[in-house]
Protein backbone atom coordinates (compact mmCIF):
# COMPACT_ATOMS: atom_id res chain seq x y z
CA UNK A 1 0.00 0.00 0.00
CA UNK A 2 1.18 3.50 -0.83
CA UNK A 3 2.76 5.17 2.24
CA UNK A 4 0.61 8.92 2.86
CA UNK A 5 3.76 10.76 3.16
CA UNK A 6 5.28 9.19 -0.33
CA UNK A 7 5.67 12.03 -2.60
CA UNK A 8 3.35 12.55 -5.95
CA UNK A 9 3.37 14.09 -9.19
CA UNK A 10 0.96 13.02 -12.04
CA UNK A 11 0.29 10.06 -9.33
CA UNK A 12 3.79 9.05 -9.03
CA UNK A 13 7.09 9.39 -7.30
CA UNK A 14 9.12 12.08 -8.40
CA UNK A 15 11.97 9.96 -10.39
CA UNK A 16 13.01 13.29 -12.57
CA UNK A 17 16.60 13.72 -11.43
CA UNK A 18 17.33 9.80 -11.78
CA UNK A 19 15.86 9.64 -15.23
CA UNK A 20 17.59 12.35 -16.15
CA UNK A 21 20.82 10.77 -15.43
CA UNK A 22 20.27 7.82 -17.16
CA UNK A 23 19.69 9.64 -20.04
CA UNK A 24 23.04 11.23 -19.88
CA UNK A 25 24.16 8.12 -19.39
CA UNK A 26 22.74 6.51 -22.80
CA UNK A 27 24.06 9.63 -24.28
CA UNK A 28 27.28 9.51 -23.22
CA UNK A 29 27.49 5.72 -24.55
CA UNK A 30 25.71 6.21 -27.82
CA UNK A 31 28.23 9.07 -28.49
CA UNK A 32 31.18 7.68 -27.90
CA UNK A 33 29.99 5.04 -29.82
CA UNK A 34 29.61 7.09 -33.46
CA UNK A 35 32.66 9.26 -32.29
CA UNK A 36 34.92 10.12 -35.46
CA UNK A 37 37.43 12.26 -32.38
CA UNK A 38 40.65 11.53 -32.17
CA UNK A 39 41.64 8.47 -29.21
CA UNK A 40 42.62 11.31 -26.65
CA UNK A 41 39.17 13.16 -27.29
CA UNK A 42 37.11 9.63 -26.81
CA UNK A 43 39.21 9.01 -23.87
CA UNK A 44 38.74 11.94 -21.93
CA UNK A 45 34.91 11.65 -22.88
CA UNK A 46 34.79 8.26 -21.70
CA UNK A 47 36.75 8.87 -18.29
CA UNK A 48 33.64 11.46 -17.98
CA UNK A 49 31.37 8.96 -18.58
CA UNK A 50 33.09 6.20 -16.40
CA UNK A 51 33.58 8.16 -13.48
CA UNK A 52 29.47 9.16 -13.52
CA UNK A 53 28.34 6.15 -13.85
CA UNK A 54 30.68 4.50 -11.03
CA UNK A 55 28.87 7.43 -8.88
CA UNK A 56 25.61 6.88 -9.55
CA UNK A 57 25.71 3.11 -9.44
CA UNK A 58 27.27 3.55 -5.69
CA UNK A 59 25.14 6.00 -4.35
CA UNK A 60 22.29 3.68 -5.59
CA UNK A 61 23.95 0.74 -4.26
CA UNK A 62 24.00 2.73 -0.94
CA UNK A 63 21.04 5.04 -1.26
CA UNK A 64 18.14 2.78 -2.98
CA UNK A 65 18.56 -0.71 -2.62
CA UNK A 66 19.19 -1.25 1.01
CA UNK A 67 15.99 0.41 1.57
CA UNK A 68 14.10 -1.11 -0.83
CA UNK A 69 15.11 -4.33 0.44
CA UNK A 70 14.03 -3.50 4.00
CA UNK A 71 10.43 -1.63 2.99
CA UNK A 72 9.93 -4.68 0.59
CA UNK A 73 10.37 -7.34 3.76
CA UNK A 74 7.96 -10.39 3.57
CA UNK A 75 7.25 -9.64 -0.50
CA UNK A 76 8.83 -12.32 -2.31
CA UNK A 77 8.42 -11.11 -5.81
CA UNK A 78 9.72 -6.70 -4.54
CA UNK A 79 13.19 -9.12 -2.88
CA UNK A 80 13.04 -10.82 -6.29
CA UNK A 81 13.61 -7.67 -8.20
CA UNK A 82 15.56 -5.86 -5.95
CA UNK A 83 17.92 -9.18 -6.61
CA UNK A 84 17.47 -8.40 -10.03
CA UNK A 85 18.96 -5.29 -9.84
CA UNK A 86 22.24 -5.94 -8.13
CA UNK A 87 22.53 -8.49 -10.35
CA UNK A 88 22.62 -6.43 -13.56
CA UNK A 89 25.31 -4.37 -11.60
CA UNK A 90 27.88 -6.86 -11.11
CA UNK A 91 27.43 -7.80 -14.94
CA UNK A 92 28.11 -4.26 -15.74
CA UNK A 93 31.01 -3.42 -13.31
CA UNK A 94 33.37 -6.05 -15.01
CA UNK A 95 32.55 -4.76 -19.11
CA UNK A 96 32.79 -1.39 -17.13
CA UNK A 97 36.20 -2.28 -16.09
CA UNK A 98 37.71 -4.19 -19.53
CA UNK A 99 36.31 -1.40 -21.44
CA UNK A 100 38.49 1.21 -19.08
CA UNK A 101 41.67 -0.59 -19.98
CA UNK A 102 40.82 -0.87 -23.40
CA UNK A 103 40.98 2.64 -23.54
CA UNK A 104 44.01 3.06 -21.48
CA UNK A 105 45.80 0.52 -23.77
CA UNK A 106 44.78 2.45 -26.97
CA UNK A 107 42.52 -1.14 -28.27
CA UNK A 108 42.08 -1.54 -31.65
CA UNK A 109 38.96 0.38 -32.18
CA UNK A 110 37.17 -1.98 -34.07
CA UNK A 111 37.45 -3.93 -30.56
CA UNK A 112 36.69 -0.82 -28.59
CA UNK A 113 33.59 -0.24 -30.55
CA UNK A 114 32.33 -3.90 -29.71
CA UNK A 115 33.06 -3.59 -26.11
CA UNK A 116 31.31 0.14 -25.89
CA UNK A 117 28.51 -1.60 -27.87
CA UNK A 118 27.92 -4.32 -25.42
CA UNK A 119 28.14 -2.01 -22.42
CA UNK A 120 25.25 -0.03 -23.94
CA UNK A 121 23.28 -2.86 -24.44
CA UNK A 122 23.82 -4.11 -20.76
CA UNK A 123 23.49 -0.73 -19.06
CA UNK A 124 20.38 0.40 -21.22
CA UNK A 125 18.84 -2.84 -20.49
CA UNK A 126 19.41 -2.47 -16.80
CA UNK A 127 18.09 1.20 -16.99
CA UNK A 128 14.87 0.28 -18.82
CA UNK A 129 14.80 -2.31 -16.29
CA UNK A 130 15.12 -0.12 -13.53
CA UNK A 131 12.57 2.39 -14.53
CA UNK A 132 9.82 0.28 -16.07
CA UNK A 133 9.86 -1.79 -12.89
CA UNK A 134 12.03 -0.52 -9.82
CA UNK A 135 11.28 3.41 -9.48
CA UNK A 136 7.39 2.68 -9.77
CA UNK A 137 7.54 0.34 -6.96
CA UNK A 138 10.01 2.20 -4.96
CA UNK A 139 7.58 4.86 -5.85
CA UNK A 140 4.28 3.09 -3.65
CA UNK A 141 6.70 2.66 -0.60
CA UNK A 142 8.70 5.25 0.14
CA UNK A 143 8.40 8.36 2.06
CA UNK A 144 8.41 12.02 1.04
CA UNK A 145 11.52 12.15 3.24
CA UNK A 146 13.64 8.62 1.55
CA UNK A 147 12.81 10.29 -1.66
CA UNK A 148 14.37 13.67 -0.90
CA UNK A 149 17.41 11.65 0.62
CA UNK A 150 17.67 9.50 -2.55
CA UNK A 151 17.55 12.29 -4.68
CA UNK A 152 20.33 14.06 -2.61
CA UNK A 153 22.10 10.83 -3.03
CA UNK A 154 21.78 10.14 -6.69
CA UNK A 155 22.95 14.30 -7.30
CA UNK A 156 26.02 13.80 -5.23
CA UNK A 157 25.34 14.08 -1.73
CA UNK A 158 24.70 16.78 0.87
CA UNK A 159 28.25 18.39 0.09
CA UNK A 160 28.53 20.19 -3.38
CA UNK A 161 31.56 19.09 -4.89
CA UNK A 162 29.91 16.24 -6.18
CA UNK A 163 27.01 17.90 -7.13
CA UNK A 164 29.20 20.93 -8.93
CA UNK A 165 30.45 17.68 -11.37
CA UNK A 166 27.05 15.74 -11.63
CA UNK A 167 24.43 18.32 -11.85
CA UNK A 168 26.16 20.18 -15.30
CA UNK A 169 26.84 17.30 -16.96
CA UNK A 170 23.27 15.62 -16.27
CA UNK A 171 21.47 18.78 -17.55
CA UNK A 172 23.59 19.35 -20.77
CA UNK A 173 21.12 18.03 -22.69
CA UNK A 174 18.25 18.18 -21.20
CA UNK A 175 15.14 19.69 -21.79
CA UNK A 176 14.30 23.02 -20.34
CA UNK A 177 11.25 21.88 -18.41
CA UNK A 178 13.27 18.91 -16.68
CA UNK A 179 16.57 21.13 -16.04
CA UNK A 180 14.21 23.69 -14.56
CA UNK A 181 12.20 21.08 -12.54
CA UNK A 182 15.76 19.97 -10.87
CA UNK A 183 17.11 22.93 -10.28
CA UNK A 184 14.23 23.73 -8.93
CA UNK A 185 15.13 21.11 -5.48
CA UNK A 186 18.62 22.43 -4.94
CA UNK A 187 18.69 25.25 -2.26
CA UNK A 188 18.49 29.09 -3.51
CA UNK A 189 22.33 29.16 -2.99
CA UNK A 190 23.12 26.26 -5.04
CA UNK A 191 20.98 27.41 -8.12
CA UNK A 192 23.29 30.41 -7.84
CA UNK A 193 26.21 28.32 -7.77
CA UNK A 194 24.78 26.34 -10.50
CA UNK A 195 24.61 29.52 -12.94
CA UNK A 196 27.37 31.40 -12.03
CA UNK A 197 30.24 28.57 -11.31
CA UNK A 198 29.12 24.48 -11.94
CA UNK A 199 27.63 25.75 -15.39
CA UNK A 200 30.38 27.83 -16.58
CA UNK A 201 33.35 25.68 -15.40
CA UNK A 202 31.33 22.54 -17.16
CA UNK A 203 31.23 24.46 -20.13
CA UNK A 204 35.04 25.46 -20.48
CA UNK A 205 36.20 21.98 -18.93
CA UNK A 206 34.25 20.14 -21.32
CA UNK A 207 35.03 22.13 -24.73
CA UNK A 208 36.42 19.34 -26.69
CA UNK A 209 36.13 16.71 -24.41
CA UNK A 210 32.41 16.57 -25.52
CA UNK A 211 32.19 17.34 -29.03
CA UNK A 212 33.33 13.53 -30.32
CA UNK A 213 31.77 13.98 -33.30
Amino acid sequence: MTSPNTIQRSGQADWTLMTTIHQALRRDLDQLLHTTASHAAAFARWRLFRDQLRLHLAAEQAAVWPLARAKLTGEPRGQALIDAMEDEYQLIAPLLAVTDDAFTMNTDPVRLRQLLARLATRLGSHLAHEEADALPLLGQIISQRELRQITTAVRGGRGPRRAALTLPWALAHAGPQDRAHVLSQLPAPARLLYQRVWLPRFTGDSAGVTSTG
